[in-house]
């Protein structure tokens, strides 16, 4: 069900990109504290045949320790930038989200269009009115709905849609996957229909959704 642009792929790359520079300075990090550890431990006999290397012993036992702190505040800062790139990827995921359930929509008052035109020429031509089948239940025959028709479903998968790229941005406001219908609405100011329904049927929850809040992301500020 995921959708990719342009954006949610140059977002994605840029995660990756800082995902990289976060494993290489951490490993510098620990290689330089690794290589002071190793420096002191071995100063002792090192001094000892030569108390004169003292000085440049613990000078050079103290410049990697520099070292392996400015590695860890460039892991830091990368973290940060990390943080900010798995945001986007999930803020221009819930763009195309939205931009998928606009194209559904325009594509079902299209054909609703089509079909009312039809629908009236039909009219017309057998003069009574014309409505969709019911649907009758298998079982004591009595009605259960009403097909919902080409357009029905598009609508349907329209919403489909927009309830994912609210998932997101309920996940980006609260660091929670909803429980509900109404948690979003509460939340973003939407007005799903939740009487009935469960959020968690179908594919409503994305699966870059589940993946951050097993990672333990969370963008709330």
């Amino acid at each position: 069900m995921a959708i990719f642009s342009r954006n949610t792929e140059s977002a994605q790359a840029a995660v990756t990109k800082a995902e990289a520079t976060v494993t290489d300075w951490e490993g510098k990090a620990a290689a330089a504290r690794a290589e002071a550890l190793r420096l002191d431990q071995e100063s002792g006999q090192a001094i000892l045949a030569d108390e004169s290397a003292a000085e440049r012993i613990a000078l050079n036992v103290q410049t990697w320790k520099l070292k392996a702190n400015a590695y860890d505040r460039a892991a830091a800062d990368t973290r940060l930038k990390l943080l900010r790139a798995q945001r986007e990827v999930l803020e221009a995921e819930a763009r195309d989200e939205d931009k998928e359930a606009a194209a559904l929509r325009k594509k079902g008052e299209a054909h609703s269009a089509k079909v009312d035109g039809l629908k009236r020429q039909l009219q017309e031509l057998d003069d009574c009115d014309w409505e969709r089948a019911y649907i009758f239940d298998s079982v004591n025959g009595s009605i259960r709905g009403q097909h919902l028709g080409r357009a029905g479903q598009l609508d349907q998968d329209a919403e489909l849609h927009a309830v994912r790229a609210a998932v997101i941005r309920y996940f980006l406001a609260t660091g929670k996957i909803p429980h509900d219908y109404y948690e979003v609405n509460n939340v973003l100011g939407l007005s799903f229909r939740g009487f009935g329904r469960s959020i968690h049927d179908q594919d409503n929850i994305p699966q870059s959704v589940r993946d951050a809040q097993a990672a333990g992301l969370s963008f709330v500020e």
